[in-house]
């Protein structure tokens, strides 16, 4: 809250323009150029701070509600809301709308096309009349949700799903641990982070001065356009082998951990009573831990050699 006070804009801009930007192939083909933004006044920020402080606060200075329009070097435009503040069912606002149909994907996903789209979709319609100002009938997305489900939730989806958060964290976890493993470019790099994150300093800007157009900088320096379409990188030559190596150091940290219990020895670092006492915890970690480490490299060899 102390923030939002002191500072104006979609201030967790990433959450929601990630995807998008990954979907419009942003800095694979495409860049963000320009944008405009606006917000309501401050209502219940304002509110909040009298109340915790008991002093009037006029000058919080983020407000409500915060919309941001952003246009691509391509012509394509976003729109992106940032509010925590007003009473409202949730949200994500994820959809999709392009010259062939539209996707949305929550609460449920649903999509927008006629028969010769979905046709060409690979997908054969059992009804003649579909038009794309209508939500396909159950039937035709579930088949093309099957046809065209992506390869990191077929992997990964529903070992995910038992982790909690409807999976996600668990999906963006292991893709991660996967692209280290093998080697691979990561799924966003630096220059992502950059234009997703700048979001909330040129908001500020574009309201600050009556709502003014903000020019993006290019943080690639002009190779935008050099990679064309986002894409997944993949391991091409042994995919099972791959998943039986990670396997087997992950079965062997998690009996380690627990034989030689590890999180005791790294909690009795903290609760050290003095120097000394936290020297010897210390060394009593590093110990244990480089045990654990031999003991998952021997089983991530023996996986390697088993054919």
């Amino acid at each position: 809250m102390a923030y939002n006070s002191k500072n104006r804009g979609d201030v967790y801009a990433t959450h929601g323009l990630g995807p998008v930007a990954q979907c419009l192939d942003i800095h694979r083909g495409d860049r963000f150029t320009v944008l405009t933004a606006m917000d309501t006044k401050s209502v219940h920020g304002k509110e909040y701070m009298e109340k915790a402080t008991g002093e009037p606060c006029n000058d919080y200075r983020n407000g409500d509600h915060t919309t941001t329009l952003m246009r691509t070097a391509n012509g394509k435009v976003v729109e992106i809301q940032h509010n925590v503040m007003n009473p409202q069912p949730y949200n994500r606002l994820f959809k999709l709308t392009g010259t062939k149909g539209y996707a949305t994907k929550y609460p449920q996903p649903k999509f927008a096309l006629d028969s010769k789209q979905l046709q060409e979709s690979g997908v054969s319609p059992k009804i003649d009349n579909l038009s794309s100002h209508g939500f396909l009938p159950d039937a035709e997305a579930k088949k093309l949700e099957e046809k065209y489900e992506h390869p990191i939730i077929k992997k990964y989806g529903e070992a995910g799903r038992e982790m909690g958060h409807g999976g996600m964290d668990f999906m963006m976890d292991a893709r991660l641990v996967y692209c280290l493993q093998n080697g691979l470019p990561l799924d966003m790099d630096v220059y992502d982070l950059a234009e997703w994150s700048c979001l909330a300093e040129l908001g500020t800007l574009s309201m600050d001065n009556n709502c003014a157009a903000v020019a993006f900088p290019d943080f690639t320096r002009g190779q935008w356009n050099e990679q064309k379409g986002y894409k997944h990188a993949y391991n091409t030559t042994d995919e099972e082998k791959v998943d039986a190596i990670a396997a087997a150091a992950t079965t062997a940290q998690k009996e380690q951990t627990a034989k030689l219990k590890l999180w005791n020895l790294y909690d009795a670092i903290a609760k050290a009573p003095n120097a000394d006492a936290k020297a010897k915890a210390q060394k009593a970690f590093a110990t244990a831990k480089v045990k654990a480490l031999n003991v998952m490299q021997v089983a991530v060899k023996k996986a390697a050699m088993t054919k």
